[in-house]
């Protein structure tokens, strides 16, 4: 699997970052919010009322956030310009149509650039819930990018009944290519990027995401930086209970842990695999200088787990509860030596039922 330049200390002026020699770059991660519905009437889990989204936007441009096109942060990630202080990309996924309704018009007030993550198939089959191609066309010619969330919505990662890999295949090809290619039908050649449906990957779908030319993102939080892969990108959810602007300023400060592997690498867990340990690796020399290790923290459900160190840039953590039928992830984060602001990593973690199944 490809990995978004992970390159070691003394690493910055590749990157143009404009690093000093003692310290790593305030400006190299870039924080990506994420939302659904804009609206009061829709389902809590997914949705933010459109005065609360008015408060982000506003909290966002009264204390000197930069938000950035998605695509000037892939570019500066990669090293082909630079990324501003405290830069912010916002995604919607679905495109839903009280996006169009009550949030494109206030982003094109604020000047801020987004980008809404779209299903073709589901557009076609529920018009007036999906934003349509010509709502689509207007609000890219207002400041928005077009990009993919599959044909389906489906759960891809699940094997159907006696679905060989050829046909598991055949069909990620129809939800993920198709999809780009009714865009681009539509619209205009795009960028390839592509957001996960509930978030979920395994390791075979990301190998045909970076085959099929994509950058991928999920739904666990952390910001994304040259730490970050190409093909599991991280975003902090903004809506339901993550709306909350108190708990999300924190986020919108944080920087990316400078993480270089974990395990399990595979997020897909076992049915058995109830307390999963974790082991993480980052790197050392300057990148890890502004990083406080010996206040880091990681949490699942609600529990504190203190991390074992095996060395000054190893450690692991083990997962002292069941862990539910589902999506979960462990978050973990150190404060700066320097400022006041949190390092940031998160791993994703599905534990399926006995059949081979989860919730949405």
């Amino acid at each position: 699997m490809k990995v978004l330049n992970k390159l070691l200390a003394g690493s910055c002026a590749v990157l143009s970052l404009g690093c000093s020699s003692d310290s790593l770059a305030a400006n190299d991660s870039v924080v990506v919010l994420q939302y659904h519905h804009v609206s009061d009437s829709t389902p809590a889990v997914t949705s933010i009322d459109p005065d609360t989204f008015k408060e982000h936007l506003n909290y966002l441009k009264d204390n000197n956030f930069n938000v950035i096109d998605i695509k000037q942060a892939q570019e500066a990630i990669e090293g082909n310009g630079e990324l501003p202080e405290k830069a912010v990309v916002i995604t919607f996924d679905d495109g839903y149509q009280n996006v169009y309704e009550n949030a494109a018009d206030l982003l094109e007030q604020y000047e801020m650039p987004y980008t809404v993550f779209v299903n073709p198939d589901l557009m076609a089959k529920h018009q007036g819930h999906y934003m349509g191609w010509e709502e689509l066309k207007d609000i890219e010619t207002r400041g928005a990018r077009i990009a993919n969330h599959g044909q389906t919505h489906a759960h891809l990662i699940r094997r159907e009944p006696d679905e060989t890999k050829e046909q598991w295949v055949e069909r990620m090809h129809y939800d993920v290519v198709s999809a780009q290619e009714a865009i681009d039908e539509n619209l205009g050649e795009q960028q390839k990027y592509f957001a996960y449906p509930y978030g979920e990957y395994d390791n075979e779908l990301r190998t045909l995401l970076d085959d099929w030319g994509f950058l991928a993102f999920a739904q666990h939080s952390g910001p994304w930086s040259k730490w970050s892969e190409e093909t599991a990108i991280t975003r902090f959810p903004a809506s339901g209970i993550y709306a909350n602007l108190d708990t999300l300023k924190t986020k919108l400060r944080s920087k990316a842990m400078p993480v270089v592997s974990y395990k399990p690498e595979e997020p897909l867990l076992d049915y058995e695999n109830l307390q999963p340990t974790l082991e993480v690796t980052l790197t050392g020399g300057e990148a890890l200088k502004d990083v406080r290790t010996n206040q880091l923290r990681c949490f699942s459900g609600g529990q504190v787990l203190e991390p074992e160190w095996h060395s000054d840039t190893r450690f692991t953590v083990e997962i002292t509860t069941n862990l539910p039928i589902g999506r979960s992830r462990v978050n973990c984060t150190a404060p700066s030596a320097s400022e006041s602001r949190y390092y940031w990593y998160s791993i994703a973690l599905i534990r399926p039922d006995a059949q081979g199944s989860w919730p949405d």
